[in-house]
């Protein structure tokens, strides 16, 4: 429901043109939840992240996955080509390198990855102060809140830092950044958690019902039962036995560190084995059943998480959850930037930021060195391109810039081609020699 706290009549009263109508209240009047309904109560989504094991071996594998793809800048120098940024190139460069004070691109990275994964939402405030120096400051979810006319209509500004005793930060829509899922119910992101709130509450009531059969429970599950003549004893008396004897079972027999300890009981009692119930019998099945789902929400296989089943290609799971786990949200990270902080922001159309896939991408040593062989053999990188990938020292040898075509040998473009035979002297410049023999070997291989 929109509060009207000024008459209609006065006309809109907006901070800037386009930036919401002061009569109506941000509060908020739409589905912004934080939290899931456990059996035990409600229970935050960071809490969740912070206690639960399934949630955090989902969400800490993304996140330690992503410390190995840096966030690069770049500008277009052409149709198909562009060049990397230095921080000392632009302020954007600088800012992923450095985006606060002590900070590093893994933790702008982090920053942004981590509240999207656990609150389906992440913000940061953003601001370009002297000498065009971009500065990132990450804002707490669980304390912001959207400004926005009605339900569904587009946010105009943010309150942050809301539970700041000096009061929140207002900060207009343009100058932070929101990274969100999408959502059918309007502008606010939808949490995997809350999407999984079935299924965790079934996990942890399984995980409380475990640790209770370990506490009190005895070992093996069982009951014990009483003869006639134990049944026949005076009341007071059968009561005092009932109570000497429920002590020493609890001191002797529960607990997992009495586990196997053979009984001693007195006349007329006996140790009988008690079956486990339908619920527990299947309660082993179900806790798979809630990782495979919790899995499958963040688009991850069983293997990377250290579920290794049968006939599993190892190999090509991990491969998976990069590409199918990990890729798709830094790339929204990446789009939001550019379009909001960039294009929005800066103004600029030839520069953006990107996520540099390569390293985790990669195969095992001897792949990775032919994949690269195979890519400067055809012209798609030059040697140094190639060495840097493999976080080697650029080379000032000749032709380690050029590109190269599959010939008899390897030839720089560019080069007076001589088919292998042809004498080094009878090139115009030598060039081609010289290029020849760095290149390739005395056994007439591929360096």
């Amino acid at each position: 429901m929109i509060t009207n706290v000024i008459s209609d009549e006065s006309g809109p009263i907006e901070v800037a043109p386009g930036r919401g109508d002061l009569r109506y209240s941000s509060s908020p009047f739409f589905d912004l939840r934080r939290s899931i309904d456990l059996i035990g109560g409600q229970v935050s989504f960071a809490q969740l992240f912070a206690t639960q094991p399934m949630v955090a071996s989902v969400v800490g594998w993304l996140l330690r996955q992503s410390r190995r793809v840096p966030l690069k800048a770049y500008r277009r120098t052409g149709d198909d080509s562009r060049e990397r940024l230095k921080p000392a190139d632009h302020p954007l460069a600088r800012g992923i390198v450095n985006p606060w004070e002590g900070g590093s691109q893994v933790d702008l990275t982090e920053a942004l990855l981590g509240p999207f994964l656990v609150h389906g939402n992440a913000l940061a405030d953003v601001d370009q102060g002297a000498f065009n120096r971009i500065r990132f400051k990450p804002a707490d979810w669980r304390f912001a809140l959207p400004v926005m006319l009605w339900s569904g209509a587009p946010i105009s500004g943010w309150e942050i830092e809301r539970n700041d005793p000096s009061g929140p930060r207002n900060r207009p829509v343009e100058s932070v950044l929101h990274v969100r899922a999408w959502s059918p119910l309007g502008p606010i992101g939808i949490s995997p958690l809350q999407q999984l709130g079935v299924t965790i509450a079934i996990e942890d009531a399984a995980k409380r019902h475990q640790r209770a059969m370990l506490r009190n429970g005895a070992r093996p599950p069982s009951a014990i039962t009483a003869s006639s003549e134990f049944l026949g004893l005076a009341p007071q008396e059968r009561a005092a036995l009932e109570a000497t004897l429920r002590e020493e079972i609890d001191r002797l027999y529960t607990g997992p560190e009495n586990s196997g300890r053979p009984a001693l009981l007195s006349p007329g009692l006996k140790w009988e084995q008690v079956g486990h119930t339908a619920v527990e019998a299947e309660l082993i099945a179900q806790r798979v059943v809630n990782r495979t789902e919790s899995q499958s929400v963040y688009g991850l296989p069983p293997a990377p998480l250290g579920v290794i089943e049968r006939g599993a290609e190892l190999a090509e799971q991990r491969q998976m959850a990069y590409t199918d786990g990990l890729a798709p949200p830094l790339i929204l990270i990446e789009a939001v930037i550019n379009a909001q902080l960039v294009a929005g922001l800066l103004k600029e159309e030839d520069v953006y930021v990107e996520f540099d896939f390569a390293g985790i991408l990669r195969g095992d040593k001897l792949k990775e060195i032919e994949s690269l062989r195979e890519s400067i053999s055809y012209s798609l990188m030059t040697p140094n391109e190639g060495r840097s990938i493999l976080n080697m020292p650029q080379s000032d040898a000749d032709g380690m810039d050029d590109f190269y075509l599959p010939r008899n040998n390897l030839w720089p473009q560019g080069q007076p081609y001589k088919p292998t035979g042809t004498p080094a002297s009878t090139s115009s410049d030598g060039a081609g020699a010289k290029h020849l023999k760095h290149l390739v070997g005395s056994n007439g291989h591929e360096r």
